[in-house]
Formats: C-alpha cells, structure tokens, sequence
C-alpha cells in the first residue's frame, strides 16, 4: 500500500508528497488520524503551556492593563485555583476550540468552491483542511521543548501566544497592544506552508485552476487573520 493511500500515511504524505496524497484524498477522505493527531498535538502543548505560566504575574498584569486595583487578598484564591486547574483546563479548551476553527474553514470552502462549480462533499472538504494543517503539527512538537527549556512563562509570554521564531511576532514592540502582536504573529511559516497545502489540496478535490483556488485560500486565509486580530483588538 502506498503511503498516500493509509491514515496514517498521509500524515506525512501531506507534508513531503502533497500532491499524490491529496489527490488519494479526493478518491477516498479520512479524517480520523488526522484529527486525533491535532487533539494530542495541541492539548499536549497547552498543557505544558499550563504547567509554565506563572499565572500570579500573568492575572496581576492583566488587571495592571486594565486599571483595575485588586488587593493581594482577593488574588490568592484564583491564583492558586489557576495553578491547580489551568493546565487541564488549557489541554481541554485549546484543542476543541482548534477543532471548531478547522470546521469552520472546511465549511467556509466547502461553501465557496460549491459556488464556483464544484462538487465534493463536506468530508473531503474537511479531511482536506486536516491534512493541509499537519505543518501546525510539526510547530506544535518543535515548540513542546521550547516550553519545557523555560522555567516559567509571564504575562509577556502568554500575551504574544506565540513560542516559536517561526513568525513575526518577536518583532512586535514589548508594549505593542494585542492585536499588533497577533497581526505580526500572523507572518508565520508554518502557516504559510498551510496556505501552499491548501491550495494543492482544494485544486485535487475541487478541480479548478490553480489561480482560482489560489485566490479562494488566500482570501479565506486573510479573513481568519482579520478576525484573529480583531478579536485580539477586542480584548
């Protein structure tokens, strides 16, 4: 059996033989492995996200941004509660809400590309975007030991949510508000290297020129950002 015709063969078929692989996809669509390996991947990297934040410094400076003046009294109960909890309640939440993201972008280009013409399922739409997502994957395992090489994470850690040089948010201003920080976060590797999947991965399932498949992930790519960065601005 050829790597690009197996679950777990097109894990790395998508990253190494894209074309071959997403073309098998457009035959015959799974999305277990590639969902079960997200889950792990990114509830392994919360939880270590957890296990490092030093959520006595990231709640005090949350409040300090806000102007609000909480004595040290009232604190201690959530700060302890938080180190407790926080490490689950980040290995639960993070992945669900990775999930819901990767739904709606395998809905948003099921939609779009039903539009122009094409006729593929929602499973194809949503094995493709999976599959296109596995360099988030490899981020994820190269930044577990950047985590665990720290020995705690601060506010300004946390803030920027981003752990890996693979993007431009170590260039941000220390005292950039979030949604400049999220903005330059939005220049990453990985997520360019997505965007490539992408596009290899709707023209095998949509059939449509590269140019028109390449206008559709750029455009929906670019709406994600607006909202990631207006839902920073938000906060």
């Amino acid at each position: 059996m050829a790597m690009e015709d197996s679950s777990f063969g097109r894990l790395l078929g998508a990253l190494v033989s894209p074309v071959k692989t997403f073309r098998s996809i457009a035959e015959r669509p799974t999305w277990g492995a590639a969902l079960l390996v997200l889950l792990v991947a990114s509830g392994a990297v919360a939880y270590v996200v957890g296990m490092r934040t030093d959520y006595r410094d990231v709640i005090t400076q949350t409040l300090k941004e806000k102007g609000r003046d909480v004595p040290e009294a009232q604190l201690e109960p959530q700060i302890n509660m938080m180190q407790k909890a926080g490490p689950i309640i980040s290995a639960c939440t993070v992945p669900v809400f990775i999930v819901l993201v990767v739904l709606l972008g395998a809905l948003v280009y099921w939609v779009v590309f039903k539009l122009l013409g094409s006729d593929f399922s929602f499973k194809t739409s949503f094995a493709t975007t999976l599959h296109a997502g596995m360099p988030g994957v490899i981020a994820a395992l190269l930044t577990l030991p950047v985590i665990l090489s720290r020995a705690s994470l601060g506010y300004a850690d946390v803030k920027s949510g981003t752990f890996l040089q693979s993007n431009l948010a170590f260039l941000a201003p220390a005292d950039a508000k979030a949604w400049v920080t999220a903005l330059y976060a939005s220049v990453d590797f990985f997520s360019l290297w997505s965007v490539v999947l992408s596009i290899i991965g709707y023209k095998a399932v949509s059939r449509l020129s590269t140019q028109q498949v390449a206008a559709v992930v750029v455009l929906v790519t670019l709406l994600f950002i607006g909202v990631r960065v207006g839902l920073a601005a938000l906060r």
